[in-house]
């Protein structure tokens, strides 16, 4: 007779054939609290004095700023009350404060520097035109044009020492004869600004090696068949041309502008003298200079 007993039954409900006699029973519960990473976690709101303090601060710090502004606003208007503002030109760069509307009042003299101005910026725009051009001509390089990379190369020069000497020769010159009625300023713009003219029509010509794209140089191009240099010194050459015109325009404006306030070469000669001995030159000039009875200064 066969047992009823069941070879696969478990006697104890609690006994696992395949539990670990070595581990201990039930759960143990796992601190992640523990050791060198153990972080501590303030309740919610502790840190709120520490907030308000920094909140503190920062209000502090933004009227500190806001002070220091109106103080600057402050001294900057009293500035230019006695003549006196802070360079603002070129923007990128400032090296004097450039306002032709608010400086210089006079309808007639304001529309005259207006143009002078984009006279100024039109020269610059054609020296780097210019070096373009004769770039150009150097790459495509003609057969006749054997030393065309010294053009390129006094072209490079031309771009940065005309643009400077131009600015202070003759622009601010002008700029300031307008701005204060000075004839001595008047004087230097037309000495220097007739200068001007002749380097613009000497730049016309476009003689070889000279740093131009002028005319010869635009003629060899379009003779060896660089239809592209050729372009490039017409535009450069029409350039050059149109800038000799408008200078002697500005010139015609300014001489005129000059004799109608009366300015006159002793006058100018006069203030000369004046600024050399408000320059800290005033032992030397009173040694070279005596007042006469009409007032002027004789040498």
């Amino acid at each position: 007779m066969m047992s009823s007993a069941n070879p696969f039954a478990i006697d104890d409900a609690n006994d696992n054939p395949f539990a670990d006699p070595n581990a201990s029973s039930g759960f143990q519960a796992v601190d992640y609290n523990t050791g060198s990473n153990a972080k501590t976690y303030p309740p919610i709101g502790s840190d709120s004095a520490g907030i308000a303090a920094r909140e503190e601060a920062l209000r502090k710090r933004e009227q500190e700023l806001e002070a220091r502004e109106a103080t600057l606003r402050r001294e900057q208007a009293q500035m230019r009350q006695q003549g006196f503002n802070p360079p603002n030109w070129p923007k990128f760069y400032p090296l004097f404060y450039h306002n032709i509307d608010e400086e210089i009042t006079d309808p007639g003299a304001n529309a005259t520097m207006h143009k002078i101005y984009k006279l100024w910026l039109g020269t610059v725009l054609l020296l780097v035109w210019n070096m373009i051009a004769c770039l150009v001509l150097l790459i495509s390089h003609p057969n006749n044009m054997p030393n065309i990379a010294t053009d390129f190369g006094v072209s490079l020069m031309y771009m940065f020492v005309i643009t400077a000497g131009s600015l202070y020769m003759w622009y601010r010159p002008v700029y300031i004869a307008f701005q204060r009625n000075a004839g001595l300023y008047f004087y230097i713009f037309l000495l220097f600004e007739g200068i001007h003219v002749a380097i613009a029509g000497y730049m016309c010509v476009g003689i070889p090696q000279s740093g131009s794209a002028g005319f010869i140089n635009m003629l060899a191009a379009l003779t060896d068949g660089k239809l592209v240099a050729g372009v490039f010194s017409a535009i450069a050459f029409a350039g050059w041309i149109l800038n000799t015109l408008w200078s002697l325009w500005m010139w015609k404006a300014v001489h005129g502008h000059k004799s109608a306030g009366g300015h006159t070469l002793q006058n100018a000669r006069n203030e000369a003298v004046g600024i050399g001995l408000g320059s800290g030159a005033g032992v030397a000039a009173a040694n070279t200079y005596i007042r006469s009875e009409s007032g002027n200064f004789q040498v």
